[in-house]
């Protein structure tokens, strides 16, 4: 037991220092560098402001560019003559010697220079960041402390070399490859039916406007490596929930409290799936291994930007980190937990709804269609699937609305990208009917041979 324990800690400490230690080396690059393709971003995101919408026949999409805005910002604001600072508190608006008041980070939203915040509290981050980029004097600089940033490792790179039309270009192609490498691992590794339901999976949640938005591709570019790797090693690893210490360590890094749960509820059915034949307790007890594994390297590593922030330099972001949490898992006034779900599902949009359920008629159709050709022709039917198994993947589909009830205002708030994290429910109830339906029952048949 203390063996493994100490395994966890170094992997932990291991995985740490890698990811400091690069966040650390991307912070000295000058920001001159970058001056001119952060310029022409500002540009570029100036032609749709804060937001965009874009219409499809199943819902209406909208892309939040202020947040990209933020990011750009935070990477042309770090100062490389003070790295470790910059890196540590994430500033945005700083230039030096024209930076005049340094602003710690204020609960409720992120810190807007006058001229950028309205009457009623809201801020335009697209604006400012043209503002800053085209000459103007903000004087005015804004701390954003409770993330890590860890995208900043290759935005600051990115943006030495091109605007973020070349980024959104290179995320989109980025995007594609994972996707055909996962998909091709999925048929090799499980069967073709998995690969489809995955394949129906990133398109309902529209993984291609996904790409248009720095931030809210992140999770799923981490979730996709993850499942990748996991096909690769054929989910077979000596201490499978170290790997999930990982996972969630970079979910936390290079999130900004996007869509984190699908770096979870995307890869670990492809573990599971892997090693179904596995005893049903071993199957659950590694589950929530894994499971307590992602939330502990999510949430510690998150709380270590905190605790490091704090001592070494001096701030109070421990506790303002701890309020702030508080304030995304507070109440929405006039919004219950079942109104957040509602929200959330209606995102998603009703045909995308009703399609799955087409989806799992089609697939109790063939189930049955099945077992009747195996029954007539005197073969060898479907091997009958332990519903504890099934259940596993039911339980993974509740996750999201978990998450909703526990992050409620998050959830409510942010539904316009939060409600991605549906992926995960559309997923593995798909897995679930098919396992039941005994359309991969092929996962389950055991060597005959030999015993």
């Amino acid at each position: 037991m203390l063996k493994t324990f100490l395994k966890y800690v170094l992997t932990f400490i291991i995985t740490m220092i890698i990811l400091i230690g690069l966040l650390f080396l991307s912070s000295l690059i000058p920001s001159k560098n970058l001056e001119n393709n952060v310029r022409k971003s500002s540009e570029f995101l100036a032609q749709y402001g804060e937001e965009q919408e874009i219409e499809f026949p199943f819902r209406t999409e909208r892309l939040f560019y202020f947040t990209d805005a933020l990011m750009l910002n935070t990477a042309y604001s770090i100062d490389s003559n003070h790295p470790y600072e910059s890196m540590m508190l994430d500033r945005k608006n700083y230039i030096p010697g024209q930076t005049q008041n340094f602003h710690e980070e204020i609960q409720k939203h992120i810190g807007t220079s006058p001229n950028y915040t309205d009457e009623y509290g809201n801020t335009y981050q697209v604006s400012e960041l043209y503002g800053l980029m085209h000459g103007e004097n903000i004087v005015d600089s804004y701390e954003y402390t409770r993330y890590w940033h860890g995208y900043l490792i290759f935005l600051r790179p990115l943006l030495s070399i091109m605007s973020i039309e070349g980024i959104r270009n290179l995320l989109f192609v980025l995007t594609i490859i994972l996707s055909l490498i996962a998909l091709f691992l999925i048929i090799k590794k499980l069967n073709f039916i998995t690969a489809i339901i995955y394949l129906l999976s990133f398109l309902a949640i529209n993984l291609y406007v996904i790409c248009n938005s720095m931030n809210e591709i992140t999770t799923f570019i981490i979730a996709q490596i993850a499942m990748i790797f996991l096909l690769l090693k054929n989910g077979k690893f000596k201490n499978s929930a170290s790997v999930f210490l990982v996972i969630g360590m970079c979910t936390s890094f290079f999130d900004l409290l996007t869509t984190p749960l699908v770096t979870l509820g995307l890869t670990l059915p492809i573990y599971v799936l892997l090693n179904i034949k596995e005893e049903n307790k071993k199957l659950y007890l590694d589950c929530i291994k894994i499971c307590v594994a992602w939330v502990v390297g999510y949430g510690l590593f998150w709380a270590l930007k905190w605790l490091i922030t704090d001592i070494t330099l001096g701030k109070h972001i421990l506790s303002d980190a701890i309020n702030q949490a508080l304030y995304r898992a507070g109440d929405v006034v006039g919004a219950g937990i079942f109104d957040i779900f509602k929200l959330n599902l209606n995102k998603l949009g009703n045909s995308i709804i009703e399609y799955l359920f087409i989806l799992l008629a089609i697939y109790a159709i063939i189930g049955v269609l099945k077992e009747i050709y195996l029954k007539k022709h005197k073969k060898q039917q479907t091997e009958k699937i332990q519903i504890l198994k099934v259940l596993i993947f039911v339980i993974i589909a509740i996750l999201p609305f978990i998450w909703y009830a526990v992050l409620k205002n998050h959830s409510y708030v942010h539904s316009f990208f939060v409600y991605r994290i549906l992926i995960i429910t559309i997923l593995n109830i798909q897995i679930a009917f098919t396992l039941f339906m005994g359309l991969q029952d092929n996962l389950l048949k055991e060597k005959v041979q030999g015993e």
